[in-house]
Parts: structure tokens; sequence; C-alpha cells
């Protein structure tokens, strides 16, 4: 069987997984902030819209104000007697409501009005008509088959908005609020206060608890649950209260730990995650590597490596100061020196990627054998070897360098002297 061949390894200049570890940086950063970022902005649209209406609801004067507010509760009045929902008698919620686009109509945006729910940050979102998908990626809608938002006894009014969404909160933290928490509307001149009073889970056709009740003023918030599975609806509901009324929940902060908070606390991890990566692959593996001589080596030569060890002849290094008072042990015996008297030379490695190399991460079959053919003889084939040292019963790596090319990748840091070592100390140079 012929010899498997050793593959030796010439890569480019930057290394794909430096590329990866800052890639993953980037976008760890990115999904930090993209939540912080895309909501400020919705917010910051969410003021301009209502800024725009509020102006567009001055430009039209109060008279026009009054009419819009007259055809609205002539419009609810109709829906009561005309298509009033009653389950029992299985009216269908797709029947169509005459004119319904041109109530409470004072632009061309399709904006009823606003919504604000304090106790779950909720700051003036728009309310716009219709519960299409194109309608809730703007804001909140509003069911056509349910009453308009502007109270009055025998009204329901129902509005839907997305839950879970990053770059928009609409409903998303709606499953905080309880029973006695407050909302607003903000429909042409009026503000309307609606105290919560049901809340509950449904499947998508139960609309029963959706029908108009006789002699009361209520407003229906919905969307789906449970967030990102979204197989059932949250039905929130309100009955008109007094604006001047003060509840006793009204400044409970119910979202202090909400949906928002473990998107951004899951980034936050993941950025940490890419940087630590990140710092791990440019830094952590930029371990000091020992040599030890009879002087000071800043620029060494082939022939400085006087050690013949595991892997043939070469310059040898080692990660570990043990392994290396070991071969200072040897190389005092042989020179017949003074223990003490020698140096540790310290380096780091550079840019080894550029070398023909041969890594062996644990002592294998091919460790094994590499060692029974190359100690004592040298290695044309490569510039650095790589591996366990043989007298090592931990995995302790020894480097081999067997080219002058190949010592030009070694960067000097400093020289220790061992006899002040044992003392305490003992750098003798350093840069």
């Amino acid at each position: 069987m012929a010899k498997k061949k050793p593959k030796t390894s010439r890569k480019k200049g930057f290394s794909f997984r430096n590329l990866l570890s800052i890639i993953l940086g980037i976008i760890a950063i990115g999904l930090l902030f993209y939540p912080i970022v895309v909501n400020y902005l919705a917010g910051q649209q969410n003021i301009k819209s209502v800024q725009k209406y509020d102006e567009n609801l001055s430009n039209i004067g109060s008279t026009k104000v009054k009419e819009l507010l007259s055809q609205a509760q002539l419009y609810n009045a109709q829906l009561y007697n005309e298509y009033i929902y009653d389950a029992s008698q299985h009216i269908a919620w797709n029947k169509p409501i005459p004119n319904y686009n041109n109530v409470l109509k004072i632009d061309t945006t399709g904006m009823m009005g606003f919504i604000t729910i304090p106790q779950i940050k909720v700051n003036d979102i728009q309310i716009y008509h219709g519960d299409s998908e194109k309608i809730l990626g703007l804001g909140v809608g509003h069911v056509p088959q349910s009453s308009l938002p502007i109270g009055g006894i025998n009204s329901h009014a129902v509005l839907p908005a997305h839950s879970g969404r990053v770059n928009d909160t609409l409903f998303t933290n709606l499953d905080k609020l309880k029973n006695g928490d407050i909302f607003y509307l903000h429909v042409l001149n009026l503000t309307l206060k609606y105290k919560i009073n049901d809340i509950r889970i449904v499947a998508p056709n139960q609309v029963s608890s959706l029908s108009i009740e006789k002699g009361r003023d209520l407003v229906t918030l919905v969307t789906c649950y449970p967030t990102g599975i979204n197989n059932k609806r949250l039905l929130v509901t309100g009955e008109r209260t007094a604006l001047s009324k003060v509840t006793p929940q009204e400044d409970i902060q119910r979202n202090q730990f909400g949906y928002n908070f473990w998107v951004m606390f899951g980034s936050a991890f993941l950025m940490f995650l890419g940087l630590v990566y990140l710092l791990w692959l440019l830094f952590g593996r930029k371990r000091n590597l020992y040599h030890v001589a009879a002087r000071k080596i800043e620029k060494p030569v082939l022939s400085d490596g006087q050690l013949v060890g595991d892997f043939g002849e070469g310059f040898y290094l080692t990660d570990s100061k043990k392994l290396a008072f070991q071969w200072l042990d040897e190389f005092a015996q042989k020179e017949k020196l003074n223990s003490e008297e020698l140096f540790l030379n310290v380096y780091r490695l550079k840019r080894i990627k550029k070398l023909s190399r041969w890594i062996f991460k644990d002592k294998t079959e091919n460790w094994q054998n590499y060692i029974n053919e190359k100690q004592g003889y040298g290695d044309e084939k490569h510039a650095l070897v790589v591996g366990p040292a043989f007298t090592s019963d931990k995995k302790i790596m020894q480097y081999v360098l067997k080219t002058e090319e190949a010592l030009r990748y070694i960067k000097y840091i400093k020289c220790l002297n061992i006899n002040k070592l044992k003392k305490g100390g003992g750098i003798i140079d350093k840069k």
C-alpha cells in the first residue's frame, strides 16, 4: 500500500475564520441595535402621523368635524339596528357595510385616529380603516363590521393589530394587561377612556364575544396569540369610563420584561458570543513560545537550534515553561553549562498559515510514525512541524521551525534569565 503523503498547507494571507468572526461580530452588533433603531424610527413616524392628523383636523374646521362625528354616530346606529352581530342569528362577518371608507375620513391616508395604552408603552399608534394585511402592516386596524371607535351606547369597536414584530411593538405586550388597566382612543376631537374588564383567549373563528351589547360602550383590542405561534386570538375588552376618573392601576408599568426586552437581551448575548469568538480568534491563540539558549537571541538563525528532538533537526519552541525547563536541563548537560547561566527566549509565531507545515493535534499513529522516521533527521518538505511532545504526559505542544524562511515568522518578545527567574522577575530585555 502506498504511503499517504502528508498535506502541505499554503493559505492566503487573511484567515477565513478571522473574516467570519468579524462578520459575526458585525451581525451581532446589528442584531442588538436593530430593534432599538427601528422602534425609535417607528415612534418618530407615529409622532409625525399624529401631528399630521391634528394638523388636518384643524384645517377642516370645527363644522366639518361635527359633520364627520354626526355621520359616524349615524353609522353606528345603523350598524346596531341592521347589522348587529348576534351569534344566535349566525350573521356573517364579511357582510359589506355601505360607505365605510368615507366615514371619519379627514384625508387620504385612511387614518381615523390613534390609540394610547400607557401601561405597556403603546404611544399614539395610528388606527386605520380596515383589517387587511396591508392595513395591519401600517398600524392598528378596525374591523369594518364593528362599530366605529367614537364611543356611545350600543357600540362595540374591534381594533386588531400585529404582535411580535421587532420593527414595531404595536400589540406585542397586550398579554401583559390586567383587568382594571386602561387605554385611550383619540378620534377626531374626542378623547375616550376605556377600563379593561374582560381578557380572553379564543380560536380565530370564535367571534360571539365581539357582539354589540345593548346599552354598553365597548372596545376590544385583538392580536394573535401566543407570540410567534399565532394559532389563537387574544381579546382585551374595555368599557368606557369617565375621562376624569383616575383608576388605581393607571401608573403601573406592565412590560418591563416584555418581548422587545428579550429580543434585545438575546441580541446582546449573541453580540457577546460573537465578540468573545472574535477576540479568541484574533488574540487568544497568540501564546508565548519558549526557546532555551546560552544567550539572548533576538533574530534567530537555523544554526541557533542546537537541540535535536522528537521532530528532527530545527529551531525548537514550546508553549509550556515546564517542557522548556526540561529542555534547559538537557541543554545544560549537553553543553556542560550551569543551567542557571542559560536563558529562556520568548517568541510568538505570526502568519504561520503561509508556511508549509504539518500539525499533529494529538498523539496519533501518524505522529508516532513521523517521530520514528524523522528523529535525528531533517524534513525538507515542511517549514514548520507542530505536535505534542513525546516526553510529556499532558498535551504540551512543541513547534519546530526547519527553514530560514520559517524563522522570519517568529517575533521576539523578551528574554528570561534562568537564575533571576528562579529568584523572581528575571526579565532582562523586553520589546
